[in-house]
């Protein structure tokens, strides 16, 4: 039988029923055994931890499983976690590796497995690429039933609330004391709730409103990703119209993290980043740079120049903001779709955590969210148009790629320069405008991202780049 597993960005995600099934799940359990095995890995326990996804609780018994089948000790959550949490106990325990049953901020109907490593990392490619191979050299699944395995002290039940937000409140400013914030929460149906809410507790929050709190594998049948389009609408309504001082989302993990202001105005992750940057360094007093992907404003450069520090830019995948982390011994990164991290923290972006920083931000800072906004931009003259757009391709994806790396489009401005990230392709124009060609690492499609000063030259850049994209794909589909 043919087994066709694969791990992007964000680990290894599928169709509920198709890709995402018993025997796949535990063919990867059984390669990531086999590692264990081959490198005398198992005086560690493995940590397996589930969202609310459908079949997310079954797939980690699965998992577990097959682990125990093969003699590994694990501990399965007994309730339902972000991924950070699991990030953070593998950190903690100082185990080999951990796993995580969620499809993240996709549709209701994917689901998936992100594997950490030493440390809480999320897996590189260089891990991930083996565990693919050891996928397909599987010959036999050796399984132990949940009461074998309890009876042979295989599988133990696992919760660590506690810890988890213990690490995030050491990081809260102890001066932070009754105030009068009021804030609209939306879950999105997801698992963030289990940390923001004893947390805004904690930051004392005067008014702490959550909204779709309950569990829904459906997730209302919208996109549990708290982005512009998910947030705009009902929701920012309701912020403006109940005079909320802001309003935050969480995607269905807990790693992504959405804002409106006041205003009911769609604050993006470009800004969150950048503010509470700057937050950290002039009001916390900490000192470092900071590390963005490649696909994240030029406002966070702006931002690090002026404080005297500077912006480090890597490919896309968290994985690689922490390894940048690292090298640099920089204080802060983050991407522009919602997640950031912290020296110190875990080495995996956590929206509670991210949340946690922002609330405390918008209390000491005393100002409303779109003034804190404001006056950062204007403070380091940023006075640019960020954009994203996306396109569905109809041929092999990685196939477009390639042909462009080699036949690069002309375009009506010039570029002054072109930088590939893995599997992104960036052109840079003069006054620091860029515009950014991503290849999904989920789906046959690109994003395609933009920032440029004249909101219309953007837009027409765009156009062009995508109507050169439909000409590859069109020769490609002639051969």
């Amino acid at each position: 039988m043919e087994k066709k597993i694969q791990f992007g960005t964000g680990g290894f995600r599928g169709v509920i029923g198709d890709d995402f099934n018993k025997e796949n799940i535990q063919l990867i359990a059984q390669a990531l055994a086999d590692i264990i095995i081959e490198n005398d890995q198992q005086t560690r326990p493995i940590i397996v931890g589930y969202d609310n996804r459908f079949m997310s609780d079954f797939a980690a018994k699965w998992f577990v499983e097959v682990l125990n089948g093969n003699g590994i000790r694990t501990y399965l959550y007994t309730h339902v976690v972000p991924t950070p949490a699991v990030m953070s106990t593998t950190k903690d325990m100082q185990n080999y590796y951990g796993v995580m049953m969620t499809a993240s901020h996709n549709p209701y109907y994917f689901n998936g497995i992100k594997v950490f490593t030493k440390d809480g990392y999320d897996a590189d490619v260089h891990f991930t690429t083996l565990l693919e191979k050891k996928v397909a050299e599987v010959k036999e699944v050796k399984t132990l039933n949940e009461r074998l395995a309890r009876k042979k002290d295989l599988l133990e039940d696992y919760d660590n609330l506690g810890s988890y937000l213990s690490h995030i409140k050491s990081f809260i400013d102890p001066s932070v004391t009754k105030n009068n914030l009021q804030v609209l929460y939306n879950n999105m149906n997801g698992v963030g709730v289990i940390g923001l809410k004893p947390l805004s507790e904690r930051l004392h929050i005067h008014r702490f409103t959550i909204i779709n709190e309950e569990h829904d594998a459906f997730f209302g049948f919208t996109l549990p990703n708290p982005t512009k389009e998910a947030l705009i609408g009902e929701f920012s309504e309701t912020v403006f119209n109940q005079n909320y001082d802001l309003g935050m989302a969480t995607d269905s993990d807990g790693d992504r993290l959405g804002i409106i202001d006041e205003r009911g105005q769609y604050v993006s992750a470009n800004e969150i980043l950048a503010a509470i940057y700057h937050y950290l360094i002039t009001v916390r007093g900490y000192k470092g740079d900071i590390v963005k992907n490649c696909a994240t404003s030029v406002l966070v450069d702006l931002v690090a120049e002026s404080l005297g520090y500077k912006c480090h830019e890597v490919d896309v995948g968290f994985k690689n903001i922490t390894a940048g982390m690292k090298e640099y011994d920089a204080l802060l990164g983050g991407e522009s779709s919602g997640g950031l991290t912290m020296r110190g923290y875990i080495y995996g972006k956590d929206a509670t955590f991210s949340g946690a920083l922002f609330l405390e931000m918008v209390i000491k800072l005393n100002k409303p969210v779109s003034r804190i906004i404001r006056d950062l931009k204007k403070s380091v003259y940023y006075d640019y148009h960020f954009s994203e757009d996306y396109i569905v391709l109809d041929v092999d994806a990685q196939k477009v790629l390639d042909y462009m790396r080699n036949n690069l489009p002309e375009l009506s401005l010039k570029y002054e320069d072109v930088k590939i990230f893995g599997r992104n392709i960036k052109f840079l124009f003069e006054e620091r405008q860029w515009l950014l060609l991503r290849l999904s690492g989920t789906e046959p499609a690109f994003r395609v991202f933009s920032e440029f000063e004249d909101e219309e030259q953007g837009k027409v850049l765009v156009k062009e780049l995508k109507d050169y994209i439909e000409q590859v794909q069109n020769k490609i589909a002639e051969c």
